[in-house]
């Protein structure tokens, strides 16, 4: 973490390297993250594209780097609502890569049911489950209370229940 933050600090500084470095070591988490939301890999692909150029347009405004992790999903995130919202989304089902695959171990209903849960409690589950993110550090990269976190959360876990599925708790 420690590196990290060096790389953070050159990268906020111009350093193009460090900022790519930085991109790289994130480029599965990224990919899962877009993938899940937008179900889709080919746009999942344009999604971690258009994060990287984002950030790097962006990394100066950049005020406290110990959030740099949180920045960067929050650009994905907004870069894959204006996709969203720009195409009507397949529901479609694709196969993650290995790597992926590795780490969510999903099953396939699951990511099936998740397409259809409504938006807002849909990336709440993702960057809770998937992500493995605390609620606090959600409502940071949402900009949306806490409260607010824990009641999607919980509205996105009762709008699974009611379709028959359960996530496993963690």
């Amino acid at each position: 973490m420690e590196k990290d933050m060096e790389l953070i600090l050159l990268a906020k500084r111009g350093d193009r390297e460090a900022l790519t470095k930085l991109l790289v070591n994130r480029q599965a988490k990224l990919y899962k993250t877009a993938l899940l939301y937008i179900h889709n890999k080919e746009d999942a692909l344009d999604i971690v594209q258009e994060t990287s150029l984002q950030a790097f347009l962006s990394i100066k405004h950049l005020h406290h780097l110990q959030y740099f992790d949180t920045w960067l999903i929050r650009i994905l995130i907004n870069v894959s609502r204006h996709l969203y919202r720009r195409e009507t989304p397949v529901p479609e089902i694709v196969e993650l890569t290995a790597d992926c695959h590795k780490q969510v171990d999903l099953h396939q209903d699951l990511m099936q049911d998740l397409v259809m849960v409504p938006e807002k409690f849909r990336v709440v589950l993702i960057l809770f489950y998937f992500n493995e993110l605390q609620e606090s550090e959600i409502a940071k990269i949402l900009r949306v209370p806490t409260g607010t976190v824990k009641s999607r959360l919980n509205r996105g876990r009762e709008w699974l229940r009611e379709k028959g599925d359960v996530i496993r708790e963690y």
